[in-house]
């Protein structure tokens, strides 16, 4: 009987650990299809029917999941932007050493990277940054605003040093994500342009020093000091006779 117990026991914890499994594996499959959706269509245009679809689920289990759909946006920001943060971490934690400048030109360098690797994440925060609205402001508060200030923190040390372009830090933060993400996000009318993807790994590795060249400023030289040529007896002789004379 004991036996039979333990394994009806061990039977029921493998079944509910499938269901959560599967849940889990519903939940993200819902995510990936609404962070399509939402890049594509921004907020008001998406649909959690069309969500639902992309999905391969039926649409009670979104609102099962989500709630609604701004409940699934929100999901779908945190996620993305935990993922965002998460990139950089592991990146800068291995630059803390490193000086000021440094640590910008990996986390710029990281940034084109990851803007290369999730293109819909700026068609994402497009759509959120053309108009007012609550959801902008928990964007903002909940996630912007930090990314900016450890930026522009580091570009004004930077600045100090004479080693990156002058202006205002945030301004100069925007025109860089604009340079940076602009290409991608176009990436049909690029390949059709330039006859190649802006995705390879040798034209993301070029985009990197191109974009960092319009903003990083190479340290000066410091001038040499001239040396003195040593004065020849002959040429000391002829200055003591001038001035005798």
């Amino acid at each position: 009987m004991a036996t039979d117990l333990t394994k009806e026991t061990l039977d029921e914890v493998v079944n509910q650990r499938r269901r959560q499994q599967r849940s889990l594996d519903t939940r993200e499959r819902i995510l990936e299809a609404a962070f399509e959706e939402f890049a594509e269509r921004g907020f008001e245009g998406a649909s959690t029917r069309t969500v639902a679809a992309k999905a391969g689920v039926q649409h009670p289990l979104v609102t099962y999941h989500f709630k609604n759909k701004d409940g699934l946006w929100r999901a779908v920001l945190s996620t993305t932007s935990v993922n965002f943060s998460r990139h950089f971490q592991d990146y800068l934690a291995g630059v803390s050493k490193q000086d000021e400048v440094g640590q910008l030109r990996v986390l710029q360098e990281q940034f084109i990277r990851f803007a290369a690797a999730n293109p819909n994440f700026h068609w994402l925060m497009s759509h959120e940054g053309k108009r007012e609205s609550e959801r902008l402001t928990w964007l903002v508060e909940d996630r912007v605003r930090n990314y900016f200030n450890v930026v522009a923190k580091l570009i004004r040390a930077a600045q100090k040093q004479d080693r990156y372009v002058e202006g205002d830090p945030y301004h100069l933060q925007y025109l860089f994500i604009g340079a940076v993400t602009r290409i991608f996000m176009l990436s049909a009318e690029v390949q059709q342009v330039m006859g190649h993807s802006p995705f390879s790994k040798k034209f993301v590795d070029e985009h990197i020093r191109t974009c960092c060249a319009l903003f990083f400023r190479e340290p000066a030289e410091q001038p040499r000091r001239r040396k003195l040529a040593p004065r020849n007896k002959d040429a000391k002789r002829v200055t003591k006779r001038a001035a005798s004379s």
